[in-house]
């Protein structure tokens, strides 16, 4: 079974259209606790330790709350935006995504996520993890103030890493990608499919 460290309905919408069966457990890690100016070492420690703390916890309630046998294992998974050597989580509010969004306009950025899968070595019986940050290069359609002002006015923005969801209303502003789509999402599927 697999077990989802995450509370994003992006990557359980992802999950769920790939057919995969898993279960999902709200990590609770404070992300703000974690300083990195490097994206992609920002997004794998996040990542690791969102997956650890649901382990940690399944390990410490005996496995009440996550079934638990040989072919179980958790994902945890953080994306963050790399744009002009800027982090871009989340915005903080609507001006901060305006302001975001003015300066991406016909530029591209990496969208970087970090992906820790956690599992149970069959021969050791210790636990060990996978650990690979995937990035995915993104050009950004060219955007009037206008439209900027409107998209952001949606809230689609407030929710999403570098202030854009590639599967909705802000997949019209991406002229092309380089990479994988699903990962913009939030979970590369590939990288999954090969590692679980």
């Amino acid at each position: 079974m697999l077990i989802l460290a995450s509370a994003s309905s992006a990557r359980k919408r992802l999950l769920d259209k790939a057919g995969i069966p898993y279960r999902a457990l709200v990590s609770g890690i404070d992300e703000t606790q974690f300083c990195e100016s490097d994206p992609k070492q920002l997004v794998m420690l996040l990542a690791k330790a969102k997956a650890s703390s649901v382990w940690e916890r399944c390990v410490s309630n005996g496995f009440n709350e996550c079934p638990f046998d040989q072919e179980t294992a958790v994902l945890g998974c953080d994306s963050v935006l790399e744009f002009q050597g800027e982090i871009f989580g989340k915005p903080r509010d609507s001006t901060e995504a305006f302001n975001r969004w003015k300066k991406m306009s016909s530029f591209d950025a990496l969208l970087h996520t970090g992906h820790s899968l956690i599992h149970m070595n069959d021969e050791k019986l210790v636990r060990e993890s996978i650990d690979e940050v995937i990035s995915t290069r993104i050009y950004f359609s060219s955007l009037s103030e206008s439209e900027i002002k409107d998209y952001v006015a949606t809230g689609e923005p407030m929710n999403c890493a570098g202030g854009f969801a590639i599967e909705g209303r802000g997949g019209m502003f991406i002229r092309r990608l380089d990479g994988c789509y699903s990962n913009v999402i939030g979970l590369s599927l590939p990288w999954l499919k090969d590692n679980l």
